[in-house]
């Protein structure tokens, strides 16, 4: 099942965004008195935004065949472990494993923390931070948060399913104002996961055909792009005003780019797509390139922020052919495996009972969906 242009392109642009952000925040930290570079954060602070978004609308997307069908919770769910876990506790062990052969690096990580992180359990460090070892795996302790509710709804077909995630969702919002919670729930019920339901929206209705002209496609973008760029959002937690601020403008660009179909199937658009494809790989692993780049400068006695725009360059470049490679030799070879092994390959079959009615069954498919 291929997914739409518009999504994989801003899948990779919203990657990027974060690699270019944290290649600012350690140019900035190896030299503090540089301001070389702009910053980035009120613009690019939106791209986890859209990491949700996005996923609302893929799961609504690729899940189409299991919604009310016999074991779609259990495969959906066993897919997105399968997508998840193994490069995750891969990128995570790397970091603890880094922590302790070089304690120069200053990082130093609980045990508790190390367990919460490889089961996405939110807790706070010992910095304080409510970040796991690795830091930008915060979004996937709501992601998975995401994917309970999410299968637990996927008994009833596709329009039940999201409504009944959607008040699920809203539910532990209107909880987590209301009840003091222990701290791992009161992590996951703000409302930073009311994005999801807006994914979720936009899946339902261009998986039932909703188009609107490219003219209004294209005016929802640039509304978006400006709300992001002229009013952005100071501070940087999960609340409601960031849903609006943020959540919105993600809202707007991605209906724009999806129901307007306002990117097609091009060269360019297809080397993009490979960049959304290797999106999870660069997002747990840019840190590496990045920071590998600015100490190389310093060992070979160059200053990078003589150059800042150039390095920055590089550096994303760097990232995107090791995500790429990591794509290809790991991710991919890792899910056809499990897959395989777990049978959790499948497609929806319709029989016909003796008595005419029709029925959607899961059958074992060899072929790789997302």
């Amino acid at each position: 099942m291929q997914i739409n242009v518009g999504i994989q392109v801003l899948r990779a642009l919203a990657t990027i965004a974060v690699a270019a952000t944290h290649f600012q925040m350690d140019l900035a930290k190896m030299f503090p008195a540089s301001d070389a570079l702009p910053v980035f954060m009120p613009v690019t602070r939106g791209a986890f935004d859209f990491f949700f978004l996005i996923s609302g609308f893929v799961l609504v997307y690729a899940s189409d065949k299991l919604f009310g069908a016999p074991g779609g919770p259990a495969i959906f769910f066993t897919r997105r472990l399968i997508r998840i876990i193994p490069l995750y506790w891969l990128a995570t062990s790397v970091y603890v494993l880094m922590a302790i052969a070089i304690p120069s690096l200053g990082k130093t990580f609980s045990v508790e923390t190390i367990i919460a992180s490889y089961l996405f359990i939110p807790v706070p460090r010992l910095d304080g931070v409510m970040q796991p070892v690795l830091g930008q795996g915060w979004t996937l302790n709501y992601e998975m948060f995401f994917y309970v509710i999410f299968a637990v709804s996927m008994f009833a077909q596709r329009r039940g399913a999201v409504a009944l995630s959607s008040l699920l969702l809203i539910a532990a919002v209107v909880v987590g104002w209301t009840v003091p919670l222990p701290v791992a729930f009161a992590y996951w019920c703000t409302p930073i996961i009311l994005e999801f339901i807006l994914g979720m929206i936009l899946g339902v209705f261009f998986l039932e055909g909703v188009r609107i002209p490219a003219w209004s496609g294209w005016t929802l973008v640039a509304l978006g792009l400006a709300i992001i760029v002229f009013l952005p959002l100071q501070g940087d937690d999960y609340s409601m005003m960031r849903v609006l601020m943020l959540g919105g403008p993600a809202f707007l660009i991605t209906a724009g780019l999806t129901l307007g179909d306002l990117l097609k199937a091009s060269v360019p658009m297809r080397m993009i797509s490979v960049i959304g494809d290797a999106s999870f790989s660069l997002y747990l692993f840019h840190s590496f390139p990045n920071r590998g780049l600015l100490t190389l400068t310093v060992w070979l006695g160059l200053n990078p922020t003589a150059a800042p725009w150039l390095w920055l360059v590089v550096a994303m470049m760097a990232g995107i052919l090791m995500s790429i490679a990591m794509y290809y030799l790991i991710e991919v070879r890792t899910t056809h495996a499990l897959r395989r092994l777990l049978n959790c390959q499948t497609t929806r079959r319709i029989e016909t009972s003796p008595q005419g009615s029709k029925r959607a069954l899961l059958t074992p498919q060899g072929r790789f969906q997302p």
